[in-house]
């Protein structure tokens, strides 16, 4: 199981820095990346089960963020880019949903936990990549 963690440790760290790679911000550990690491690090940690409950946790935990970041970036814009932002937070919403439901069919079509693990892990990486997208427009916006 050791082996499986470390492995899903280095596949979180590639989708990092791939998701940084296409964004204007410097390329530091989120909080919530590193509570994330730190997690599924632990030594209790020892099934897939473990590992999806910590991974639904950090999902949880990009969307607050993902909501707080949003929220307040919509205080800083302009009406026309106020209206602009909600539309594409609402075609994202649509956006998320439906690669939800493509995850979820895939997944279910495959045998063993780690599939539902890796299902699990796309899902809070959909999130995660959003929040972060937002964080780099408001970075952006105050520069």
């Amino acid at each position: 199981m050791n082996l499986l963690k470390h492995l899903l440790i280095v596949w979180i760290s590639i989708f990092s820095v791939s998701a940084f790679a296409d964004m204007a911000i410097e390329p530091t550990q989120h909080a919530i990346d590193a509570w994330y690491e730190e997690k599924m690090a632990e030594e209790t940690v020892n099934s897939t089960a473990d590992m999806r409950n910590i991974t639904n946790q950090a999902r949880m935990k990009w969307d607050a963020e993902m909501n707080i970041v949003y929220k307040r970036l919509m205080k800083k814009l302009n009406p026309s880019q106020q209206a602009t932002l909600r539309k594409a937070q609402q075609q994202w919403l649509k956006y998320r949903d439906a690669e939800g439901k493509v995850i979820g069919e895939i997944v279910s079509s495959q045998q063993g936990t780690i599939h539902q693990l890796s299902g699990t892990n796309l899902g809070m990486q959909l999130v995660r990549a959003r929040a972060l997208n937002l964080i780099a427009y408001e970075q952006e916006f105050e520069k």
